[in-house]
């Protein structure tokens, strides 16, 4: 079994840093993780809406405000749960923006908080494993 997480950040650092995470959560769940990116909020929706992932990482901030159709992470996330293939998929909400000011929105659609403030790759890596192995809810619920 592999599974596959889409990565929506604009900054390839932090896309880098997730990467990273990945490997570690890959040796401790001994399994394949397949990586898909996006580096804006278009991409980023397009792929939600035609692809199954198994988990989502969005940025809130998105520096693509010249694309017709730009996003902020939180409508992406909104989005997500609306309908679709990844409606009941875990999602990490990783910004760097004051989150007790997304807080209420974040936990109403059932998102994680993940700061961007103090990334720590071994706790991240153990957090993506519990959400990669955490039985999947009913979308219709």
């Amino acid at each position: 079994m592999s599974f596959r997480i889409l990565v929506a950040d604009d900054d390839e650092a932090v896309r880098k840093s997730h990467r990273f995470t990945v490997d570690a959560a890959s040796e401790l769940l001994k399994d394949k993780i397949v990586v898909v990116e996006s580096g804006d909020s278009v991409d980023a929706l397009a792929k939600i809406k035609s692809e199954r992932f198994d988990l989502i990482i969005v940025d809130n901030d998105f520096k693509d405000k010249e694309i017709r159709g730009h996003l902020p992470g939180i409508a992406l996330l909104q989005l997500a749960r609306k309908d679709g293939l990844n409606k009941g998929t875990p999602i990490i909400f990783c910004s760097a923006e004051t989150f007790e000011t997304l807080k209420p929105m974040v936990e109403k659609f059932g998102a994680v908080h993940l700061p961007k403030a103090g990334y720590d790759i071994d706790r991240a890596a153990r957090l993506f494993v519990e959400l990669l192995t955490k039985p999947k809810e009913d979308p219709g619920k």
